[in-house]
């Protein structure tokens, strides 16, 4: 718990920290007196420096959760001498009601490592088409059709253990409401190929079971941080003082285990979706795209055009733009009804771009690739283009950003440039360009870092400046790839533009969230509303986390009301903290600017392991009664049946 404290004031430091066109670097810092950091601006959180009981506080209560293990069947180790004949075929019973026979299955020996995942893979897929070919019968021989059971039958599961050499066919968890049990049978079919595959008794073999998974009581505690501020001037200070003001306050809140949303959340859906690496929607977001958003964006919930040549990868791996696709989202639109607070240009100061982007190998020189264009009116506001250059025996690839200012009654176009090398780009970058409208420059920077202006290799020619205002509007069109075509496939894994000319982020934040691989059952799961990345709002919506598949993670209830996807922070916990002291440590000698503050976090420190205990039933009974027949006194309780010929079996 203690480092998801530490976590959470890195998260809120990241989040709001900028410091012209250099990132703020973050991190935990040291008690040592005599640190001093390697870089600057640099903020550090140093603790825990006191842990302290709060006896005035009522300790947290103990929280439990059900816990469902699905009816499974393992089979026995297969050796180098075991093979499976072709063409064979299994017939399995699931959940004691749904029949299926597979059939022509590959077959193959165990001495090769293939045999095993490949057997497992044609499993996998026979199960699917038979659902979606509605194969699946009751044990009458009738088609199944009660849509609670066949919905269930999506979760079944086959998985080779390549440790031990056996193959495992697990049911669904089973159904809340009880009505089936989760199991698996195999049952005797002419050429089946049970026994090759060792599924055949004395098979290791379970139905599914329900446990309850319990947490102790937390105690509560506080714990002393302090948090240092590390600057090469003055002004650089005074700004990250303002933004701890208002980010750390003197006293305020503090969210554990941060997440993000990978999908809206609709009222009483039992599933969400979470991002593995991402930053959050801020106010001032333009247009913001994750990897995972396929088709929307986060920042007003807009809509993303694709032409063909334009698609989204599989499993979250970014939008690919190749040949003439392109990839539209409409950035600021005219309201349908006046609205007053509606400005007409919405960036007169300066822009702020972020993309994360990988180039396809192949380049080669005079090459130009059209990354992304912001056009205001058909005149574009902010361009990148990427174009290669062969110089001696290096592939360079030339970033070169520009856009356009209005002076005077005119316009101008601030330019710059910066060389990178043509592998580093194939192995991916996150780009960030910051259009300073008072300056009339575009900085660049890349993974954080800033273009090194003195590297002539790197930068060959001095940006050219423009200062004036902004040529943004309303409706405006951010445009990925061109129509006129791109001689090499890109893929952007994320995008995001802001209406303020604000530094790159900490590379750190985007992979400092919660990724749901790091939830586990009985964990608590909150969403809140967030308006500005890191705070939270009043509404709130809590359960616990029942299982995560991937990156979808079940919930112990349905969701009450909408969640968007930019606009909600899922987390863990909250904390409460106060400011203790403030104080400067200037060290001149060095021409560093320091300044500390201390804070007390009041939180409940908790055990993170669940204990798994409390099995609910070991073994189902049940019994029978005829419809108006007495009841003896001594029969278990709880158990009852309306009809002997309609009744189905009680389950876990």
């Amino acid at each position: 718990m203690i480092r998801e404290i530490l976590s959470g004031l890195l998260w809120q430091g990241r989040m709001a920290l900028r410091s012209g066109d250099v990132r703020v670097f973050a991190a935990h810092g040291y008690v040592d007196e005599g640190y001093r950091p390697s870089r600057v601006p640099f903020f550090s959180v140093v603790g825990p420096l006191g842990l302290h009981p709060e006896p005035e506080r009522e300790n947290g209560r103990t929280a439990t959760s059900t816990v469902r293990v699905p009816g499974h069947v393992i089979g026995r180790p297969r050796g180098p001498a075991d093979s499976v004949p072709a063409g064979g075929a299994l017939k399995l019973r699931l959940d004691g009601r749904a029949v299926v026979t597979l059939t022509a299955l590959p077959g193959g020996s165990f001495a090769s490592a293939a045999t095993g995942p490949a057997l497992v893979a044609a499993l996998n897929a026979k199960l699917a088409d038979a659902l979606a070919g509605g194969q699946f019968q009751e044990p009458s021989g009738a088609p199944l059709t009660d849509p609670l059971l066949l919905a269930a039958l999506a979760a079944v599961t086959c998985r080779w253990d390549a440790e031990g050499g056996r193959i495992a066919i697990s049911a669904d968890p089973g159904i809340a409401s009880l009505d089936f049990r989760s199991s698996v049978e195999v049952l005797s079919v002419t050429g089946s190929i049970a026994a090759p595959l060792g599924l055949e008794p004395p098979e290791r073999a379970q139905e599914g079971r329900t446990y309850l998974s319990r947490l102790r009581a937390p105690r509560a505690m506080t714990v002393d941080v302090q948090v240092d501020l590390w600057a090469a001037s003055q002004v650089d200070l005074a700004s990250m003082m303002d933004t701890v003001a208002l980010s750390i306050p003197t006293r305020g809140q503090m969210v554990l285990r941060p997440s993000l949303l990978g999908a809206d959340v609709p009222e009483g859906a039992t599933k969400l979706r979470l991002l593995t690496r991402g930053e959050p929607t801020t106010p001032a977001s333009l247009a913001h795209l994750e990897a995972s958003d396929q088709g929307q964006e986060r920042a007003r919930g807009g809509r993303v055009d694709l032409t063909p040549g334009a698609s989204w990868e599989p499993a979250s791996g970014g939008l690919r733009l190749s040949g003439t696709g392109t990839a539209t989202v409409r950035v600021h639109p005219t309201p349908v009804v006046p609205d007053l607070f509606h400005p007409d240009n919405p960036a007169p100061d300066g822009l702020g771009l972020s993309l994360g982007l990988r180039v396809d190998p192949g380049a080669a020189d005079a090459q130009t690739l059209p990354v992304c264009v912001l056009l205001a009116q058909a005149q574009p506001v902010l361009r990148l283009v990427l174009k290669y250059l062969q110089a001696g025996t290096r592939l360079w690839g030339e970033v070169v950003a520009t856009a356009t200012l209005a002076r005077e009654g005119g316009t101008q176009v601030a330019e710059t440039r910066w060389r990178l090398p043509a592998e580093r780009l194939e192995t991916g970058v996150v780009l960030h360009a910051r259009l300073e409208a008072g300056e009339g420059v575009v900085w660049l920077s890349v993974d954080g870092a800033p273009q090194p202006l003195q590297d002539a290799d790197a930068t060959p020619a001095a940006p050219v400046a423009a200062p004036g205002v902004t040529v943004a509007t309303s409706d405006m069109l951010l445009t990925l790839g061109a129509d006129t075509g791109t001689p090499l496939a890109f893929t952007v894994d994320h995008l995001h533009l802001s209406a303020e000319p604000v530094g790159p982020l900490d590379p750190a934040l985007r992979r400092s969230v919660t990724a749901p691989s790091r939830l586990r059952p009985g964990d608590v799961v909150v969403l809140g509303d967030c308006e500005d990345g890191y705070r939270i709002g009043k509404r709130r919506f809590q359960a616990l986390a029942l299982s995560v598949d991937g990156d979808e993670v079940t919930l112990s209830r349905p969701v009450e009301g909408g969640w968007s996807r930019g606009r909600t922070l899922v987390f863990q916990d909250e904390c409460f903290f106060f400011q203790t002291q403030l104080r400067r440590r200037d060290d001149l000698l060095n021409h560093l600017y320091r300044c500390s503050v201390d804070y007390r976090v009041s939180a409940l420190l908790e055990e993170p392991n669940a204990r798994a205990s409390a099995r609910l039933v070991e073994k189902p009974q049940v019994e029978l009664l005829p419809r108006g027949a007495s009841r003896a006194a001594g029969g278990h309780p709880g158990t009852s049946v309306t009809e002997v010929d309609t009744a189905k079996r009680g389950a876990i």
